[in-house]
């Protein structure tokens, strides 16, 4: 019988490179598309800027619709907050977007309320 023993510097340097590979993975993806990577974004100035949607969230039954959603390009992430929106047709996990207004830091994340967004092939 073997056994296999873990060893946590070789998982860490998996994931690592699994995570340096996403990275490389979302800027080959968006090479070429007339944005500004996320981790340049100036806060209160007009912006266009865009990612990979990584998670939605919307706003719990019975409450305001609003619906919150995560993008990161490879530099960073950002999230778009849509009131009075539940769903946005064709906004889904890994659908490549780019959204376009005002954006702000709140808590250490980059938000943009109601952009512009064009959905991306």
């Amino acid at each position: 019988m073997h056994t296999v023993s873990t060893d946590s510097g070789l998982q860490e340097r998996l994931i690592g490179s699994i995570a340096e590979l996403d990275v490389r993975r979302l800027q080959r993806r968006f090479h070429g598309v007339a944005m500004s990577s996320i981790s340049d974004v100036a806060e209160r100035r007009p912006v266009r800027f865009g990612g990979e949607v990584r998670s939605q969230h919307r706003s719990s039954p019975g409450s305001q619709p609003m619906l919150r959603v995560t993008i990161s390009d490879g530099t960073g992430s950002a999230v778009a907050v849509f009131t009075g929106r539940s769903r946005i047709f064709g906004l889904e996990a890994g659908r490549a977007v780019v959204f376009e207004g005002v954006a702000l830091r709140q808590r250490g994340q980059l938000v943009v309320v109601n952009p512009a967004y064009t959905l991306l092939p």
